[in-house]
Order: structure tokens, then C-alpha cells, then sequence
């Protein structure tokens, strides 16, 4: 249990994310617009796989997500970012059930220096069936490692990332939401570009007959254009 790991009250931790959000979010509005150092806008592409394991059968469905959204840049240390998509995932194994996925997120991005990057931020997730409509509401901080492969244009990056804070329509919340990434960035002029893969685990409380465990991986493509 996350409560029994940290050393410090859990509702504390689940404040977190949304506490930096609104507070970096005010400081965005708060500045003159000359103080914007660039805006990105960007599009996405994304293979995305979804796994539920429950009383030992795996059902999963997988399938393509296209999004877009802008990056914001205020200073050396300060950026936000935010991101729209939708896709269909179909059905992979006998028991599964194509559904339509809608997602969105907004991270505030603070850089204390060039190798390390700490993210906070909220994301909302919609998996429609034909049968049934869910939600995902989910705080989540993270931090980012990277390091330049080729000076000023290609650079490594390993991401780690926790979710204090996860909403899930119609069954408990988990007790452990946590995730893992990896990937390249690359930048010349006003071109930015990156291919990662990031890995997030739900572990969910078991009840009286079985635990349940979803997975969630995704390879995303994206290309941004620095207008300003």
C-alpha cells in the first residue's frame, strides 16, 4: 500500500500534483505574454495495449490513438503542457470488447537543471463500449532523466512517474498506480520531435476471490513545430 510506504499522510501526497498544477497554472496567467519564451504546438501518434488480469485470464485490447496539443515554454525552468486524443482499441483475446477511448491531460514542468525534469499533473481517460462507459480521473508526479547523445539535437530520456491519486468509475480505486518510460527527443531549428514508450501498472485491492491488475503500455510518436 502507497499509505504504508511513504513516510509522509498520504492526503498530503494526493494534493501534490494538483497543488503544483494550480499554482504553476496562476503564475502562467500572472506573467506578460512577453514573458512567454515559445509556444509548440504539436501532433501525436500512438500505438496504445490495455491488459486486465483477473482470476488469472488476461483480457486485452490494443490499438491506435491520435491526439494534438501545445507546449508552452516560460522560462529555462518553467513549461506546460497540455494534450488532447481519441482513438478506437479492438478487441485482442476471445473475452475482450472494442471500445472508443477519449483522453486528455495538462503537466506543469519544472527543470531545476538540463539532466533532470519534474513533472506534476491531471489526466482524464473515457473507455466506451457498447455496453458501459469508463472513467479514469488520475493526479499523477513524475520525474525525467536525460542526457544529450548528440549535442543540442538528440538526447536519451528515462522517465519514472507515481499516481497518488487514481479515480476509476464503478470499482475501487488502486492501491498502487505506478510507471516507467523511455525514449528519444530530438531538436534542430524549430523542429521538435520524439519517439518513447512508457509502461503504467494498476494494482487494484483484491477482494474476497481475486485480485485484479491492469496494464497499460503505449509506443508514441510526436512532432511539435516551435512557433514563437
Amino acid at each position: 500500500m502507497i499509505s504504508a510506504s511513504l513516510g509522509i499522510g498520504l492526503g498530503s501526497i494526493r494534493r501534490l500534483p494538483l497543488t503544483v498544477l494550480v499554482a504553476a497554472s496562476t503564475l502562467v496567467l500572472a506573467l506578460p505574454a512577453g514573458a512567454q519564451r515559445s509556444i509548440t504546438p504539436f501532433a501525436t501518434g500512438a500505438v496504445v495495449e490495455h491488459r486486465v488480469r483477473l482470476d488469472g485470464e488476461v483480457e486485452r485490447v490494443a490499438g491506435a490513438v491520435w491526439g494534438a496539443g501545445a507546449a508552452v515554454t516560460m522560462n529555462d525552468w518553467l513549461s506546460f503542457r497540455a494534450r488532447l486524443a481519441s482513438g478506437t482499441l479492438s478487441a485482442r483475446t476471445p473475452d475482450a470488447e472494442s471500445r472508443s477511448l477519449t483522453e486528455g491531460e495538462a503537466t506543469v514542468i519544472l527543470v531545476p537543471d538540463r539532466w533532470i525534469a519534474l513533472d506534476a499533473g491531471i489526466g482524464v481517460r473515457t473507455m466506451q463500449t457498447s455496453l458501459a462507459r469508463q472513467r479514469w480521473i488520475e493526479l499523477r508526479t513524475g520525474a525525467e532523466l536525460g542526457i544529450d547523445i548528440i549535442d543540442g539535437s538528440l538526447r536519451g530520456v528515462v522517465q519514472l512517474s507515481l499516481a497518488p491519486s487514481v479515480s476509476v468509475s464503478g470499482q475501487r480505486a488502486p492501491n498502487l498506480a505506478i510507471g516507467a518510460g523511455t525514449g528519444l527527443e530530438y531538436s534542430a531549428g524549430r523542429l521538435q520531435a520524439s519517439l518513447g514508450y512508457t509502461l503504467d501498472r494498476y494494482d487494484f485491492p483484491a477482494d474476497a476471490s481475486s485480485a485484479r491488475l491492469e496494464q497499460r503500455s503505449v509506443v508514441t510518436a510526436r512532432v511539435g513545430w516551435r512557433v514563437r
